[in-house]
């Protein structure tokens, strides 16, 4: 099994008369943003059927930074000299949820909502990979790594069921422009609770008894400018030459021998790595299971909650508890001015498209 694919995605929107045509939803940003930090509770409203939140902070130049479960977005308050005045961050889920083409198709369509002047991308980092369950990385591999990048460190993970350190993988170009990550994401997924991507590739020909290993790239605008890649369609259009560069020319593993290093042999896993083809397709399965979150990671989160109530509230019965804790709900749903079935909907369209 090998399946490739763009992992995050950040670019900027540079937007014709920005401030005339965003003002109205710029106060209203600003509006929010202050209640947020006086009430310490984060403002929700929507936009084109989509629930954002408002945070109390932005980042630099960016003093608005709203969120939904499929992105993040930040507005500048007025136009920036240099910067495109709007930053848009896409989350992993998303990206895979419709492929890179679908996700932005779907963006476009909900931003058009926000403004009718003529705006266009500007990509500022791509982080691009292949996951494959036929190669498994080892310590030793980092001896066979040729590479124009200056840095690299190996990483370990404490294994929980081992004894020592578990080898997890190793990072190439540390504080560049353009990085490399080779590591476990079976390993990964146990704490990010992405387990939508054991779906992905199943449908790709996991044998599930098998760990699957992740070459990621990470690309920042510095380097993308030196192959012509200044939008998304570019991007698209570039993917495949972009990736033969990456995994023959920047970065390749082979089988140290006394020979002068212009000798080694390719490794034959790297081998795999670089025929890895754009063949992903997603599949409204993926989706559904990106909405649905992680259950098993919530369930857990939800049980250990529940303990450290009882324990601090020195209760008899989980039952007790669980009434406790329903009670509390309530009366913060009160205190809202709102309802179970209200805060649930809200929660649900966090989402673009929610079929």
């Amino acid at each position: 099994m090998i399946v490739k694919g763009f992992d995050t995605i950040e670019f900027g929107l540079k937007i014709e008369n920005y401030e005339s045509s965003l003002r109205p939803h710029l106060d209203v940003f600003k509006k929010l943003k202050e209640e947020a930090q006086e009430s310490g509770i984060e403002q929700t409203f929507f936009i084109n059927n989509v629930a954002l939140t408002v945070h109390r902070t932005g980042k630099r130049l960016y003093p608005y930074r709203l969120s939904c479960d499929d992105f993040i977005i930040f507005f500048a308050d007025k136009e920036l000299k240099t910067n495109p005045p709007v930053f848009v961050h896409f989350l992993s889920g998303y990206i895979w949820s419709f492929g890179l083409a679908g996700a932005y198709k779907n963006f476009a369509g909900w931003f058009e909502s926000l403004t009718d002047s003529y705006y266009r991308n500007q990509i500022s980092r791509v982080d691009i990979c292949a996951d494959s369950d036929s190669v498994t990385f080892k310590q030793i591999d980092t001896k066979g790594v040729i590479t124009r990048a200056r840095k690299k460190e190996d990483c370990f993970v404490s294994g929980e069921y081992t004894n020592g350190r578990k080898f997890s993988g190793f990072r190439v170009g540390i504080g560049g422009p353009l990085l490399a990550r080779i590591y476990n994401k079976t390993m990964e997924i146990q704490k990010s609770g992405k387990d939508w991507f054991k779906q992905i590739w199943r449908e790709h020909g996991w044998n599930d008894d098998k760990d699957v290993w992740r070459v990621e790239f990470q690309l920042r605008r510095e380097v993308l400018k030196e192959f012509a890649i200044h939008t998304i369609d570019d991007l698209l259009e570039k993917e495949s030459g972009l990736w033969a560069y990456l995994t023959r020319e920047w970065l390749t593993i082979r089988q140290p021998t006394q020979d002068n290093v212009s000798r080694w042999k390719l490794k034959r896993k790297w081998a795999v790595i670089q025929k890895a083809g754009m063949e992903y397709m997603a599949s409204p399965l993926t989706r559904e299971l990106v909405k649905q979150g992680s259950m098993k990671q919530l369930l857990d989160q939800g049980a250990g909650i529940l303990l450290s109530i009882a324990a601090v509230g020195n209760h008899d019965s989980i039952e007790d508890t669980a009434r406790l804790f329903q009670s509390w709900a309530e009366i913060g749903l009160n205190k809202k001015n709102t309802s179970f079935q209200e805060e649930k909907e809200r929660r649900r369209k966090k989402y673009l498209f929610n079929d």
